[in-house]
């Protein structure tokens, strides 16, 4: 009697574990056909906003798609997955993006972070006013554009010998309101062009400037103050 009972005993605990084996496994086999789906679709939206956004040639482009959350089931979709957008453009640093199926009516919508990425040149170190500046105290990183604001300088070569008007900490991204390639008082030479002539005179700058700006000059010669354009870090240009 005992036997009996035990022996149907037994032949229900081996149901019950054979059922929670097969749900197990049908799980396991589940979440990893969906985790599949959802990366499968997660590359495609990557290579979807890639083809979509308004970017040059050369422009590094990042686009990070956020995961899709795990309890959303992904169909399969026969007809192929369409993707649509309310207008992308790479000034954009975030898009949201719908993904639908019409054979199955399913829909679901992704978020996207978009960078474009620039060289920019930064300060090494901490700088004080005054101090020149060169590849010893500077270096180019890769920054998002959106980020970005004033003027600023890709290359090093690009501001070689000009000098900071105020302090700047390690970091910080060089931009034209902080420097000056020819500083008030500097004294600079004055180059008087005509045609293929140039006449050269000394002066002393009477404006802070960085290059292409107009400053005021005093010509030591003659005492005058003249508009010059900046050429250098000591010549400035007039035409005549």
């Amino acid at each position: 009697m005992f036997t009996t009972k035990y022996t149907k005993l037994s032949a229900q605990y081996r149901i019950v574990f054979t059922c929670f084996l097969i749900s197990f496994f049908f799980s396991i086999k589940t979440y990893a056909t969906n985790n599949t789906l959802h990366q499968e679709l997660q590359s495609r939206i990557h290579s979807f906003l890639l083809s979509e956004i308004d970017a040059m040639p050369d422009q590094d482009i990042r686009i990070n798609v956020r995961n899709i959350d795990k309890r959303i089931d992904v169909p399969f979709c026969p007809t192929g997955y369409q993707f649509h957008h309310n207008g992308l453009s790479a000034k954009q640093s975030n898009v949201s993006i719908k993904v639908s199926c019409e054979a199955n009516d399913w829909y679901v919508f992704s978020h996207a972070t978009i960078a474009v990425m620039q060289e920019i040149v930064v300060s090494k170190d901490n700088l004080s006013p005054g101090v020149l500046l060169g590849p010893s105290n500077l270096e180019v990183i890769e920054i998002d554009k959106n980020r970005l604001r004033g003027s600023t300088f890709s290359h090093i070569e690009d501001i070689n010998g000009a000098r900071l008007k105020r302090r700047v900490r390690a970091g910080n991204i060089i931009d034209g309101r902080m420097l000056c390639f020819v500083c008030k008082g500097d004294r600079v030479t004055i180059a008087a062009i005509s045609g293929g002539l140039s006449l050269k005179v000394y002066g002393v700058a009477e404006q802070d400037g960085i290059l292409g700006d107009t400053i005021q000059v005093r010509n030591i010669s003659s005492d005058k103050l003249i508009f010059a354009k900046i050429a250098s870090t000591s010549e400035v240009e007039i035409k005549i």
